[in-house]
């Protein structure tokens, strides 16, 4: 655990900016639970000379990420200019300031598998301690996935990053004049993270680092796994699960509504030329592309909610919705009209435990915009969009080190009573 060193008797070289910088590093520091690593990076070096102790290093690290600063070049110059801070992290002179291979070797341990699982087991730790003390965290939880490009020249034939590889995704549509969508696709070279966030405090409760060529559908599943043997807790809490249509397939939509009896609230992929309101091919019954169903007199049905493992559809003349119908009189004699139930189970994907076309549903849908949120303050504040290094385990420290960064800022803001500033990165301590 950070200890708070005693400030220097003239502190000259202060300024009032950066005592504010200076706090937001401390609460940081003091929310890490990084008692376990620095003791195993301590075993490391044991027997041999220590000028430039691990703990130093380590700390020096978590600066980078709180400043924002983009290279390890940069980390050593703002050491060598800001005293302050060099009495925050433990170092006594300017002579002292650590080189730049002194953080490689740092990063060479911290990329190997023991150094990975130290890691991981800090960024669990933080998230079961918000667990305790947000009791609504994971009621929502929003899945996606952001690009990270890598740091070689992705033309060359042989490649600096092995671990990388080439990805497309949609950027923008175009009609042409006779009908048909051109799509426009952006490429890049380099890795995916694949975020579960908690959609009411914006905060990353599992993640993933792969390459760029990984099907994100494919990582839905496993992420939602892991969270239920990591965090049991938060898994059991679920009521809902948001994604975009790059998630979208029945497997995805049976396992949330079996294993989490949460709501899948995942956006179809239409067919091509199909809209939401055209009449399903594939369908059991006759309804619509997001599953509404449609009267034996063409008019759409007016659904009346849930009943156990069903959704339940009413007359649309008998409930007010429509003036005329071809078949009235002929379906039903009830004054109630005709009722249809469609069974959950038969198709998980249309029929995903409520329907596509309620306000409940666009409201909850709403509310996946946090995982975006999350992304972009990992590669706009957290330097993920900067990143100097190759190979798919370095990439991961990173990655994990941002991520362990914004849960202890959030921490210390929670354990301060001020949960509402649990989400600031920049402005943690104002």
């Amino acid at each position: 655990m950070y200890q708070v060193r005693q400030p220097s008797l003239f502190p000259f070289d202060d300024s009032c900016g950066q005592c504010n910088d200076n706090e937001r590093l401390v609460l940081v520091l003091q929310a890490l639970p990084d008692g376990k690593l620095v003791a195993w990076l301590r075993e490391q070096r044991k027997g041999r000379q220590n000028k430039y102790p691990w703990e130093m290093l380590w700390q020096c690290l978590i600066a980078k990420y709180v400043y924002q600063i983009r290279t390890y070049a940069e980390l050593i110059r703002e050491l060598e200019r800001n005293g302050s801070l060099r009495r925050l992290v433990g170092i006594e002179s300017v002579g002292q300031v650590p080189k730049d291979y002194h953080f490689s070797r740092l990063l060479k341990l911290l990329s190997s598998e023991a150094g990975q699982e130290h890691l991981a087991a800090m960024f669990h730790q933080l998230v079961s301690e918000l667990a305790e003390r947000l009791p609504q965290l994971g009621e929502h939880l929003a899945v996606d996935a952001t690009a990270l490009h890598a740091y070689c020249d992705e033309m060359r034939k042989t490649k600096s990053d092995p671990d990388a590889a080439w990805s497309a995704r949609p950027k923008r549509q175009r009609r042409r004049k006779g009908g048909e969508v051109e799509e426009y696709l952006d490429y890049w070279f380099g890795y995916q993270v694949h975020l579960i966030v908690d959609c009411a405090t914006e905060l990353p409760v599992d993640f993933e680092v792969t390459a760029a060529n990984v099907n994100e559908t494919t990582q839905f599943e496993p992420g939602l796994k892991r969270l239920q043997e990591q965090h049991p807790e938060v898994a059991s809490r679920t009521e809902a699960v948001m994604a975009d249509a790059g998630y979208d397939s029945t497997d995805n939509c049976r396992y949330v509504l079996e294993q989490y009896g949460a709501l899948p609230i995942i956006k179809m992929r239409l067919p091509h030329g199909k809209n939401k309101d055209s009449i399903s091919q594939a369908a059991e019954s006759l309804c619509t592309e997001i599953g509404t169903q449609v009267c034996l007199g063409g008019n759409h049905m007016v659904y009346a909610g849930r009943d156990g493992d069903y959704l339940k559809w009413r007359c649309p003349l008998a409930c007010g919705k429509a003036t005329e119908c071809q078949q009235r009189g002929r379906c039903t004699a009830s004054a109630y009209g005709a009722v249809r139930k469609v069974s959950i189970k038969s198709d998980p994907r249309r029929y995903p435990g409520l329907w596509r076309g309620s306000k409940k549903w666009t409201r909850l849908y709403r509310k996946r915009t946090a995982a975006e949120r999350v992304n972009g303050r990992l590669k706009d504040f957290l330097l993920l969009d900067d990143l100097t290094v190759r190979g798919k385990a370095k990439v991961t420290v990173h990655v994990n080190l941002a991520l362990l960064v914004m849960l202890s800022g959030a921490w210390a803001m929670v354990d301060a009573g001020k949960v509402e500033r649990a989400r600031r990165i920049v402005a943690l301590a104002a």
